[in-house]
């Protein structure tokens, strides 16, 4: 039984098992063909020379691969070889948590299962060879009984092409599920997962909840994660809930719904609203779907019951795991099999702590006896082995003694007590940041909580790498974690502070708590920072003076409560302030937080920042999202260390301060969705602007004309706003990577600079219909004059035969670069995705003259109405994308780039001609190595003029349709009315 307990690093995806005369040149090499491009590392198993046995090289590769596909074809079991290597994958199923798959190609699976036919007579043959008591036929006879009884694909006839598109889909489904992270020293987990794997049951048919209960530290959590990273892949879906009872308490258990249908069904669209109509949904959607859903750390009845309340919730085979500390949740739900989690043994107590301790698995001689010691203290919990551990790592003989003496005085030796040890060894800057994260923290954004820390100048780069290094807390999916054991210590050295009375405290996250400080004005000097956040939506008023002895707190944070009251005497301490909601119209007249580093007040009330904002001299983050009463943004050169500001969705915002434009170290400017928005700083001088995002700013119809050199900035969006034109100025914004105009339905023109944007990646113009056709068609046009430096394209220049895009084309003083038709230009050389859906074109043949020939990956066509793409489209080397989606007018598609591997051209109705299929049905070659899929709805000109002879082609190179049917030759007519087709090989 393997634990899967450490997040192995595999050099490979998939290791490809195979008979080579069998499928090598067939089924196999297309198989490895399609699963390599979809960027899947495959290992093909003739890629070492082949002896009597597998070969150490080929058992490692085995053992570096995270899958294995087995192809059991009708003579696979003819090679010792083969067998040799099945035995092998098997073994690293059940040590090392490999994934194994069998295709049982033109064979049934019970020929195996029974060892009869081929199977059976080849067996039969090597018994002769090697002996009917041989260990080794013995091997393989039960590890062919073995594969028969795993889950895989079947293939006797039919199109192979739909199999393998099922194969890479699920594979690449799986190698997409992170692997949980779950213990840096996996001791003693083997031995666990052996013993409650017949509980398991994976792979029989019924239901099961199963609860694993037990102290806290004890590994409830670390033996579900290791169950979930051990067969996650045996179940259609799976979703691992962790940390359910501090998750629901947050932000309420429809959030965990959510959570829940999102990681099973992939659809992050689902809102449940309420936890009654979660209920319906998970029942509904999940119940014909065999899942695996861990249910981690929960308290309360009520957690279960709208997560998992009943077994016919979840299709057949589904396992539900379920951690708690309370046996008696586990009986009160009606979970019929649950097992308590054991403390460490003495051996595994021992090996778990010197790795922590000594980074190998036994003391040094002169620690021997200290190891004991400590040992006998920790009791076998593996959190205190670990936690003491990593404490007392590095430290000398003397300094260990000293530990063990000061255990010595602990009161029946409680675990509390025990982890304290650690935290004691702390610095003051590190104390701190150990219990922000245990009151406030647990389970947050690191790059949010390192800006909180940042601001309260914790130096959290060094102070949080001291937490890790002493296992106080982790990061997964960069969040910050902490063990719910050590959370609580955390919680009661505060709540030691001061047992009876709250506002004597440091730290208030308990919401109780904190009310009754506001409203009874408890709060004293000791208060450092607070927490505020309710399940439900609730009002809290304050007492007038319900800060005014909060002098030195620094920390505000309010969430999912409507306070009101009087904010007179908020701190002016503050460092950090995030209040959703906020309810005034204005800051307070007497709040100067000089310190003030970040101040977030989303869905605010505010209607304008007062005079007092001018104080906030240190203030590097802003956010004033969703505040629809915010009119202006006022004067702001008073604030010169601003590093983001945050206003989308300010609906009633009409205009920005010029001051916003000469900040020197803003960073990100978001102003997206603001309707009303007319107004931007005349000047754009931004010297550390990385990312400015004006998304439907629907009111908006000039942007700045002096814009200066502005290096950083990587990303600007403009879509669906009111701009006409852009300034000559563009050209500054040399570093440039993102460019999105898309939507802009009133602009006429691009200025010429455009093209010294020479680090473009991405140039969206998608919907931009007023930017006219783009004339190309004699070489005349092509050829330099002096322009502009801003084109628009009127009615009256169109009629004059000119064009937008022939007249970009005409700036000569850039350096040289290479472009499709030979000219010394460098336009965009660097471009790897093009959009110019429905921008009116009749022509394309400016990208002839674009520097990105070995560039470009991704054009956008679609909804224009050109009649024909240019020949010299298949010199576009890396194009792997191309959309012509209601491209009525076009009648050809020329030759494509080998490179391409999707091509939509849905409701073409003129289309006549596509080069390649018709070369492919004349010479009955493959002319389009990397193609997944070609989309030709509706293309019924198309269908007409290839017939049936590409109809037979299109069976010949494993071409399938979206519905997975093959191909008649007299439905060939009709197939393009509705279907497109695949190709995977």
């Amino acid at each position: 039984m393997a634990s899967s307990s450490m997040s192995p690093r595999w050099n490979y995806d998939v290791f490809l098992s195979f008979r080579g005369e069998d499928t090598r040149e067939g089924f196999t090499n297309y198989l490895y063909d399609a699963l390599c491009r979809r960027g899947i590392n495959t290992f093909l198993d003739d890629q070492l020379p082949k002896g009597q046995g597998i070969s150490a090289e080929l058992s490692e590769k085995i053992e570096e691969s995270r899958i294995s596909i087995v192809v059991f074809s009708e003579n696979y079991a003819s090679s010792g070889w083969c067998l040799d290597e099945l035995v092998k994958i098997l073994e690293c199923k059940e040590t090392k948590g490999h994934m194994v798959r069998p295709i049982f190609y033109r064979v049934d699976p019970s020929e195996l299962r029974k060892q009869t036919g081929k199977t059976g007579d080849y067996l039969a043959r090597h018994e002769v060879r090697f002996g009917k008591d041989s260990e080794r036929v013995m091997k393989w006879r039960k590890s062919l009984e073995d594969l028969a009884n795993l889950a895989g694909w079947h293939f006797s006839k039919g199109v192979e092409s739909k199999l393998i598109q099922t194969i890479v889909e699920e594979v690449s489904s799986k190698l997409n599920r992170p692997i949980l992270n779950v213990a840096t020293h996996p001791v003693g987990i083997d031995d666990t997962l052996d013993g409650i794997h017949p509980i398991l049951g994976i792979g029989l048919d019924d239901v099961r909840m199963i609860g694993f209960y037990g102290i806290g530290g004890i590994g409830k959590s670390t033996v579900a994660k290791a169950i979930y990273n051990l067969h996650a892949d045996d179940f259609d879906g799976s979703s691992f809930l962790a940390n359910v009872k501090e998750v629901s308490r947050q932000h309420g258990l429809v959030e965990v719904q959510e959570t829940l249908l999102f990681e099973i069904l992939g659809d992050s669209n689902i809102k449940v609203g309420n936890a009654d109509r979660g209920i319906s949904l998970i029942s509904r959607r999940l119940c014909y779907k065999k899942v695996l859903i861990v249910i981690d750390d929960v308290d309360r009845l009520d957690q279960l019951r709208k997560l998992v309340g009943d077994k016919s919730w979840f299709g057949p085979g589904s396992r539900i795991i379920i951690t708690t500390r309370d046996k008696h949740l586990l009986e009160a739900h009606g979970v019929e099999q649950f097992q308590e989690v054991q403390k460490l043994n003495f051996i595994d107590s021992s090996k778990l702590f010197c790795w922590n301790a000594f980074k190998s698995p036994n003391p040094p001689e002169e620690f021997k006896d200290l190891a004991c010691c400590l040992l006998d203290y920790a009791k076998g919990l593996p959190l205190a082995l670990i936690v003491l551990g990593s404490f007392l790592c590095g430290r000398n003989v003397r300094e260990w003694e000293s530990a063990i003496a000061r255990l010595k005085s602990v009161p029946n030796r409680e675990y509390n007590e025990i982890l304290k040890i650690s935290y004691d060894g702390l610095d003051d800057l590190e104390k701190a940041i150990f219990l922000d994260i245990a009151c406030f923290f647990n389970g947050a954004d690191q790059d949010y909580v390192m800006k909180v820390f940042d601001a309260c100048n914790f130096f959290p780069d060094i102070g949080i790498r001291v937490l890790l290094d002493k296992s106080l807390i982790s990061i997964e999916l960069n969040k910050l974690s902490m063990h719910d054991l050590l959370r609580e210590m955390g919680r009661e050295i505060v709540r030691k502070e001061s047992p009876n009375n709250p506002g004597e405290r440091s730290r208030l996250w308990y919401s109780e708590d904190i009310i009754d400080v506001l409203t009874e004005n408890l709060g004293t000097n000791k208060v450092e920072a607070i927490k505020l956040v309710l399940a439900g939506t609730e009002e809290v008023y304050l007492n007038a003076k319900a800060f005014k002895r909060m002098r030195r707190l620094r920390v505000l944070i309010i969430h999912n409560a409507y306070v009101s009251g009087d904010f007179n005497y908020l701190s002016n301490n503050l460092r950090w302030i995030d209040w959703e909601g906020y309810p005034l119209p204005s800051l307070p007249a007497n709040f100067h937080p000089k310190k003030l580093v970040g101040l977030f007040m989303p869905h605010s009330y505010i209607k304008d920042l007062g005079q007092g904002y001018k104080i906030f001299k240190n203030l590097k983050h802003m956010s004033f999202e969703s505040s629809r009463f915010l009119t202006e943004i006022p004067e702001f050169s008073a604030l010169p260390n601003l590093e983001s500001l945050i206003l989308d969705h300010c609906t009633s915002l009409l205009e920005v301060h010029d001051s916003i434009g000469l900040l020197d170290r803003l960073v990100t400017l978001n102003l997206e969705y603001c309707l009303n928005l007319r107004k931007l700083p005349t000047n754009l001088k931004f010297k550390s602007l990385q990312t400015l995002l004006l998304t439907r700013c629907r009111r908006l119809e000039t942007f700045p004309n002096n814009l200066e050199n502005m290096e950083s900035l990587k990303e600007l969006r403009l879509s669906k706003t009111a701009i006409k034109e852009l300034p000559s100025s563009i050209g500054n914004l040399v570093g440039l990577e993102l460019l999105c105009i898309s939507g802009c339905k009133k602009l006429r023109g691009l200025p010429s600079e455009i093209y010294k944007l020479l680090h473009l990646k991405h140039l969206l113009l998608r919907d931009c219909i007023e930017l006219g056709e783009f004339l190309d068609n004699t070489e005349d046009k092509w050829q330099a004059q002096e322009t502009s430096d801003c084109i628009n394209v009127s009615t009256s220049y169109m009629e004059s035969g000119k064009h937008l895009v022939s007249i970009l084309h005409e700036i000569r003083s850039f350096p040289s670069g290479t472009s499709l038709d030979g000219k010394s230009l460098p336009e965009f050389p660097f471009l790897q995705s093009l959009n110019l859906r429905n921008c009116n074109l009749t022509e394309v043949n400016f990208l002839m003259s674009m520097s990105c020939i070995s560039t470009l990956e991704e054009l956008q066509l679609s909804r224009n109405n050109f009649v024909k793409l240019p020949s010299w489209i298949s010199k576009l080397a890396s194009l792997r994308k191309l959309e012509l989606d209601f491209c009525r007018q076009l009648r050809e598609v020329p030759i494509l780039p080998s490179s391409i591997e999707r091509v939509t051209a849905t409701d073409c109705e003129s289309l006549e001609i596509f080069s390649q299929l018709s070369n492919m049905a004349n010479t009955h070659t493959k002319d389009l190595p990397h193609v997944k899929s070609i989309e030709l709805t509706n293309c019924q000109r198309l269908a007409e003029n290839l017939g049936k002879t590409v109809a037979n082609t299109l069976l010949n190179q494993v071409m399938i349709f979206q519905n997975g049917s093959s191909i008649k030759p007299r439905m060939v007519s009709s197939i393009f009315k509705c279907l497109s087709f695949y190709m995977l090989s």
